[in-house]
């Protein structure tokens, strides 16, 4: 077993920011998630006592514990041997900073909040997607991508030839915005999101840390 624990299920986009990170730094990593009744045992004793908010990740390394998806890939990048995920100069590194912030928030909440998850885990009482509020939050899901398609012009990573920390929360969202029904038009109209896709899918980091849900899809 390896030494850094990343833990969390594989369906989380988080969970998977962190794994690319070991992945592109080469850090070995088990990927575990031990908990008989699933995402429920987020709130039990064992898993707050490793991320007090109930959420996922949370890393164990050597005794050290640490949660949040963007202070576990700092650490893991200041930690191992390997090429950096942090660009060295300190303008490119704080426009990573920014789009690290925006993907976390404005883009978590409009792809994956507002969209991705009434498809993923409708709360319907037939169980069936709340096309309503889908069909509300799509005018949003096509901003978001026309301002990441404007970011990605000069790509096909967000600071140009090499990904870094941010792309590696990028990336997770929008495989799954891919995998929807209207994926296709969305990203037919984002050239340059489709382009970074296709860009990330030929490292080896991207299959290796691809969730079963879209795994299964493909």
């Amino acid at each position: 077993m390896s030494e850094l624990e990343i833990i969390g299920a594989d369906l989380s986009t988080f969970v998977r920011s962190c794994r690319i990170a070991c992945m592109e730094k080469g850090a070995d990593y088990d990927l575990t998630f031990d908990y008989p009744n699933g995402i429920a045992d987020l709130q039990s004793e064992a898993h707050l006592a490793l991320h007090p908010f109930g959420r996922m990740p949370a890393m164990r390394h050597d005794g050290f514990v640490l949660f949040e998806a963007s202070a576990i890939c700092r650490y893991i990048d200041d930690t191992f041997e390997g090429p950096a995920l942090v660009p060295g100069e300190r303008r490119q590194a704080a426009v990573m900073e920014q789009w690290i912030s925006a993907s976390n928030d404005y883009v978590a909440t409009h792809l994956t909040r507002n969209y991705i998850i009434k498809y993923a885990f409708p709360q319907t009482e037939d169980g069936a997607p709340d096309m309503e509020a889908i069909n509300e939050a799509l005018p949003k899901v096509r901003d978001t991508l026309k301002i990441l398609n404007g970011a990605l012009e000069d790509g096909p990573y967000l600071l140009g030839q090499t990904p870094y920390i941010a792309d590696f929360f990028l990336l997770p969202i929008l495989d799954y915005v891919a995998s929807m029904p209207e994926g296709a038009d969305l990203l037919g109209a984002a050239p340059n999101v489709a382009r970074f896709r296709d860009a990330f899918s030929k490292r080896a980091s991207y299959a290796a840390t691809l969730p079963d849900r879209l795994r299964q899809a493909a």
